[in-house]
């Protein structure tokens, strides 16, 4: 919108721009903007309802103005004119954002950014917090629904900490109806896993729909099931499929999912990189204490790498197997490649909900001050190895539920602890 300072400006402008009595109004003959070079003249002109050839009378000029303004990708829309010249000079908006649809059953990309670009000119992957063009989309998305059959009501949103980078976006959302995954339709199953297959299809009808989560969600709990069942070279291949099914109820999007079996391998050998930060032994260790039969070896074996990685203080630690295959022998083996990413250490403690007394005893068993590396395993471990050293304790534990929340701050690598006891509640009679 134009500010009132700046509409005061225009205002002020237009006066000096009025002819004197007697004299002929005259039409600037050029339209040209300035101080946003990120848009083409052309498509400012198309924003602003205007067109070269065509340069609108001084009455006109404000509304023009304000059509850009109400855009909401400008702070300031001023204008100046003359004789030959009507000039738009323009201050862009201080923050834009990145699109995001959370449940809306488009697909995002190439295609939809065209089609967004070509009724908004000034679209160009980034949209301001408020405005005509958040607006115009929402109603935009409406009506391309709408010719799918699906009358859905959607609303936009600014939102932070979406996607895995945590971002703050634009968010699209259907509010209503409902939308949820609809009929799975399997292909390149084998009658040896036709049931399985079934099953876990079934079992994913009706849970809610994820626009950029929900096919790659789909993609990994296939691949799960076949590689449960030693189908290591797997692949899941996941499309959205038609038609959507809306009601007033409910929207069903229907997905395809084509299997890619390949054959049955064993588990080889499992090899962690050379020089890496953590010593084999110490996972072996770790991975000792899982109970056996309680998950696939491959995926315990990077359990354990990862808390052990985590024990070190690399919270952020990424660890992905690559597979070879030994077709003769039908065997898998895998090599893991490690990123540690930054150590972190431990900011602080606390001890909230205890009494005094109880905080004091907890303070004399805390044994890592603040700037130590931090170790996952020891906070998870603390609660239970306190009260073995201190019956008091121990008995006041006993009377209590225990929590805690572990917070680590990336901006500065470090962990705040806080531990909360609650007295629990008693059983009834």
């Amino acid at each position: 919108m134009i500010r009132h300072s700046v509409a005061a400006s225009v205002a002020l402008l237009l006066l000096c721009a009025l002819p004197v009595p007697g004299q002929k109004k005259v039409t600037p003959k050029t339209i040209r903007f300035q101080g946003a070079p990120q848009y083409t003249q052309e498509e400012l002109l198309a924003a602003a309802g205007l067109k070269a050839d065509a340069p609108p009378s001084l009455r006109e000029v404000k509304a023009h103005a304000k059509l850009l303004g109400d855009t909401g990708l400008f702070e300031v829309v001023r204008f100046s004119s003359d004789a030959k010249t009507l000039l738009f000079t323009l201050t862009p908006a201080k923050q834009l954002y990145p699109m995001h649809l959370e449940n809306v059953p488009l697909t995002p990309g190439k295609e939809l950014d065209a089609r967004i670009d070509e009724r908004f000119p000034l679209y160009h992957g980034l949209l301001p917090g408020s405005g005509s063009m958040v607006e115009g989309i929402n109603r935009m998305f409406e009506e391309m629904l709408a010719v799918k059959g699906v009358k859905a009501t959607v609303k936009a949103a600014l939102t932070s900490d979406l996607g895995p980078q945590k971002i703050t976006a634009m968010n699209f959302t259907v509010v209503s109806p409902e939308v949820h995954i609809g009929r799975i339709a399997l292909a390149g199953v084998s009658s040896a896993m036709q049931a399985k297959a079934s099953q876990l299809a079934s079992g994913q009808t009706g849970n809610g729909f994820d626009t950029e989560n929900t096919a790659l969600g789909l993609r990994h709990v296939f691949e799960e099931l076949y590689q449960d069942q030693g189908y290591a070279a797997v692949r899941a291949d996941v499309a959205q499929g038609d038609p959507t099914i809306g009601s007033d109820q409910s929207i069903e999007i229907p997905f395809t999912v084509t299997v890619k079996e390949g054959a049955i391998y064993k588990l080889g050998t499992i090899d962690l990189p050379a020089g890496g930060l953590v010593a084999r032994a110490e996972v072996e260790k770790i991975l000792s204490k899982y109970p056996k039969g309680s998950g696939r070896p491959l995926d315990l074996f990077l359990l354990a790498v990862r808390d052990a990685y985590h024990a070190h203080g690399y919270l952020d630690c990424s660890i992905v197997p690559h597979p070879s295959f030994n077709e003769a022998a039908r065997i898998v083996n895998y090599s893991l490649a490690i990123a540690s990413g930054t150590q972190y250490r431990l900011g602080s403690v606390k001890f909230e909900g205890a009494p005094e007394a109880m905080a004091a005893r907890l303070r004399l068993a805390w044994k890592t001050t603040p700037g130590n590396v931090f170790d996952e395993s020891y906070f998870a471990n603390f609660a239970a190895t306190a009260q073995k050293k201190d019956k008091a304790l121990a008995k006041w534990m006993q009377t209590i539920n225990t929590t805690y929340d572990v917070k680590p701050d990336p901006a500065t690598h470090e962990v705040n602890c806080v531990f909360h006891f609650a007295k629990a509640a008693e059983s009834p009679h």
